[in-house]
């Protein structure tokens, strides 16, 4: 089992941050490198900006994800969660 750790999380709330941001819907991926594993994040989200800041995400509400690591051809089973990943994103 790939343990997704807490800089993968972090690098991966950076990277989804920087395509999401002033956009209400997202669904697309992110894919990141942990040395030889490959780290794809798909997803379809619905992002509510503040009022007054369009660039501030109050919340995110995930329809669809699911995270994959592969190294070459194998998927490795992994322990990722949506809910760790917003509070990475949320505690910046």
């Amino acid at each position: 089992m790939y343990k997704v750790k807490s800089k993968i999380y972090q690098q991966i709330a950076n990277m989804l941050l920087e395509h999401i941001g002033t956009k209400e819907f997202f669904t697309g991926h992110i894919v990141h490198y942990d040395g030889e594993v490959e780290c794809r994040l798909v997803c379809t989200l619905i992002i509510r900006h503040a009022a007054r800041d369009r660039r501030t995400i109050e919340n995110i509400t995930p329809i669809w994800w699911s995270l994959t690591t592969t190294v070459g051809q194998d998927e490795l089973f992994n322990d990722f969660s949506f809910n760790e990943l917003k509070e990475h994103i949320f505690n910046q």
